[in-house]
């Protein structure tokens, strides 16, 4: 089954120096039909504009996950790290037992960026901070596995039986992703059109996807985020 979430049904957030759509209940927003998809409770597509950002606040007990779609973004936290990042950087931040930190614009053009919340699969665990800057090449047609379980041998590993790919798909090309049995997949078009599973969707648009093979048919150059996690029964 795949549903088609255009992007003008996600709830607007306009702060000035940062629009955001939440494609889960986050913030002011609150709709318990829509809390979360599995572990993934938080998805937001934001863009910040330039010197500004996200002041000092803490974190607990949280997987929070962010892609860099353009513009560079500048972290802080608690624990020393400082760093700046750009297009197709991930980074990961496990709160658990609580952190503090900041996310700042400190260029001259807007950042855009996909920040994902995920549960852990425990409480009060130690807190842990990376991330991971990718070649072009390494997502050029192709999957690339950013983040899965502290087992497996992704990019960085999360508290959590999920995982998150990315594939930046040049115009007429196609992908496919397998499904196992009792996992979905929610997918984001952070740029571009395509089609998924013969559903149009366009950039901003999401997809969720469970019980069958999921196809990608990129009918311009597409930039597509994924998570693949269990399907609760």
């Amino acid at each position: 089954m795949t549903t088609h979430i255009p992007f003008n049904t996600l709830y607007a957030a306009d702060h000035g120096w940062l629009q955001s759509r939440f494609h889960f209940s986050f913030a002011e927003y609150h709709d318990k039909s829509n809390m979360n998809c599995g572990a993934l409770r938080v998805m937001n597509d934001d863009i910040i504009q330039p010197d500004t950002g996200f002041d000092t606040h803490p974190h607990k007990d949280m997987e929070i996950i962010t892609y860099i779609i353009r513009g560079e973004l500048t972290h802080q936290d608690s624990m020393g790290n400082k760093e700046r990042l750009g297009r197709g950087a991930i980074q990961y931040l496990s709160a658990g037992t609580g952190i503090t930190h900041s996310e700042k614009n400190e260029g001259d053009e807007e950042v855009h960026l996909i920040q994902t919340w995920i549960l852990p699969k425990a409480k009060g665990l130690n807190p842990r901070y990376g991330s991971k800057v990718f070649d072009q090449e390494t997502r050029h047609n192709r999957w690339l596995h950013l983040v899965g379980p502290v087992e497996t041998d992704s990019a960085i590993p999360i508290y959590q039986d999920a995982n998150m790919y990315v594939s930046e798909l040049d115009k007429d090309k196609s992908l496919t992703f397998e499904l196992k049995e009792n996992r979905q997949l929610y997918l984001k078009v952070m740029e571009g059109k395509a089609t998924i599973n013969g559903v149009v969707v366009e950039q901003g648009d999401a997809a969720k996807i469970s019980d069958e093979e999921l196809h990608v048919d990129a009918l311009s150059d597409v930039h597509i985020l994924l998570v693949e996690l269990e399907f609760p029964r």
